[in-house]
């Protein structure tokens, strides 16, 4: 009898392992860094499970400053990205479409963030801003630029 409790409780508690192992693997957290073609601008984005923080600048941790913090639970997986386009003043405009804003502390005089993409004149968001010279369009589903182009990615 002695045997058979070792068998079962070694059961139960493999399982437990592998419910761990399953729960902590699932977790989306991506540190992504995004620079001009030059290098002279940076904007890095801190993906932890549903919070995104967009970070102005080189960071490997959320500042106390010039950052927004978004929700991003009801953004869908396909729709998921980052639209940028680059400022003359080494500042960006980006945008995380469908994206809630929980905190925005970023310069406004620098930094244009939003939510929802432009609309073209019959309300049809568009893209046409961003895949121009200054512009990057990276795809959190295909986790590359699409196209190929505007920005230098770094993925940590």
């Amino acid at each position: 009898m002695n045997d058979q409790v070792i068998k079962q409780a070694s059961k139960y508690i493999l399982g437990i392992f592998i419910l761990i192992f399953v729960l902590t693997s699932c977790t989306n957290n991506h540190v992504i860094k995004f620079y001009t073609l030059d290098k002279e601008n940076c904007v890095t984005v801190i993906t932890k499970n549903d919070l995104r923080y967009v970070i102005a600048g080189d960071s490997k941790n959320i500042p106390h400053t010039n950052f927004v913090k978004l929700d991003i639970s009801k953004i869908p997986e396909l729709g998921d990205g980052i639209w940028i386009s680059w400022l003359d003043n080494d500042g960006w405009e980006i945008v995380v479409d469908k994206s809630i804003i929980v905190e925005n502390k970023l310069d406004s005089r620098k930094y244009i963030f939003k939510t929802k993409l432009p609309t073209d004149d019959r309300g049809i968001p568009t893209e046409i801003k961003f895949r121009k010279d200054n512009g990057a369009i990276f795809s959190y589903y295909l986790m590359k630029l699409s196209p190929d182009k505007g920005a230098i990615v770094e993925m940590k």
